[in-house]
């Protein structure tokens, strides 16, 4: 795959700055936004084929998904608890466990996803917790307490355009909440010191790439990006991904990239530099 100029950007699409080259791969660039520190691919996808992840590898390992998912329900709960913040909507919920666990906890929670095959799994095992689609004008100004995307905003084509829907359809007082792959990570910091020194090497996994992992934030690009939408930040913390789910979803790897999984996981939770941030905002 080359460069498409179809899906070329140069401007940061969460906050309009340009962007100035961060690092240039043989089939595409990184970009950094000079005002809201955001890395982005550059371009952002190849074709219009929509992407969805490694499902298959987040079943292997559900039982701890769903331990993850416990730990982000409290997260929600200590924030925005169901008695004054029922009405949630997940974004990119996979197969539906944060639902299922949300609707447990007291919420009145729905999931969205664009993968047919998740929502058809969803349907099969959790009935009416999960539809197919996003966050988009079908959903009413004001309608919601809550809106949660794990790992999945820096997927999207334009977060910007998610974000002011976000804060569209949320109520005064109501909360956003994300995770996603940290700058501020051992991850990211190896994955680009790999790329700087391999330069010229086609297909080297540098932890972002067109159509996939096409946005990175951390704590600084996050904190700028929701208070310039009328957010206030109230929690940005780093947290590590289970070494479990992370090596089922690289098993296709070289052995000696799984050990640097594994060496370098450890190293960050040592060190709290964990490869996700997870973030709370409360719309003004």
């Amino acid at each position: 795959m080359h460069a498409s100029a179809e899906f070329a950007e140069s401007q940061c699409r969460l906050c309009g700055s340009g962007g100035s080259v961060y690092m240039r791969r043989p089939e595409f660039s990184i970009r950094r936004c000079g005002a809201c520190s955001t890395l982005w691919c550059d371009p952002l996808r190849f074709n219009d084929t929509f992407n969805p992840d490694n499902e298959d590898a987040y079943l292997e390992v559900d039982d701890a998904i769903a331990a993850e998912n416990k730990l982000r329900v409290e997260f929600v709960q200590a924030h925005a608890p169901p008695s004054s913040h029922e009405r949630l909507v997940e974004i990119g919920c996979m197969h539906g466990d944060f639902i299922e666990q949300a609707r447990r906890s007291g919420y009145d929670a729905l999931g969205l996803d664009l993968s047919e095959t998740a929502v058809e799994h969803a349907e099969k095992h959790r009935p009416t917790m999960v539809e197919y689609g996003t966050l988009d004008d079908r959903q009413a100004d004001e309608s919601l307490d809550v809106v949660a995307g794990f790992n999945v905003v820096e997927h999207m084509e334009d977060p910007g355009e998610f974000l002011d829907h976000v804060h569209r359809v949320l109520r005064p007082g109501g909360w956003f909440f994300a995770e996603t792959p940290a700058q501020e990570s051992l991850y990211h910091w190896a994955f680009m010191a790999r790329g700087f020194a391999q330069s010229k090497a086609a297909h080297l996994e540098v932890g972002m790439h067109p159509g996939t992992h096409i946005f990175k934030f951390g704590k600084k690009a996050w904190r700028n990006v929701l208070e310039r939408r009328g957010f206030s930040v109230a929690t940005i913390q780093s947290k590590s991904t289970p070494l479990r789910e992370l090596l089922a979803k690289n098993k296709q790897a070289p052995l000696l990239f799984r050990g640097g999984i594994v060496g370098v996981g450890a190293l960050a939770r040592a060190t709290g530099l964990g490869n996700r941030v997870l973030i709370a905002g409360q719309r003004r």
